[in-house]
């Protein structure tokens, strides 16, 4: 399946320079961008290649998702405590 979204260029940055994989997961506030660790992948979600990580997205998120972008990583370093400008 080829994603029908885009990956905003500062969340590909984000990933490449974080050295994690990560998973497009549901919050009250809308998609999250979280580490693994923090979520866990499921073996039917899609697997898209960033650098030498990798982004887990729902296949069923991912028909309702337009672009990766910015906020969804906000959301998670906003909860976490962590800031990144």
């Amino acid at each position: 399946m080829i994603p029908a979204f885009s990956i905003d260029e500062k969340v590909r940055a984000y990933i490449r320079k974080s050295g994690q994989n990560f998973r497009l997961s549901t919050s009250p506030n809308g998609p999250v961008l979280l580490p693994l660790g923090e979520s866990s992948f499921k073996p039917s979600d899609m697997k898209i290649l960033v650098g030498s990580n990798v982004l887990y997205v729902s296949k069923l998120q991912a028909k309702y998702i337009k672009k990766i972008d910015w906020p969804m990583v906000e959301r998670y370093l906003n909860a976490s405590g962590d800031s990144e400008t």
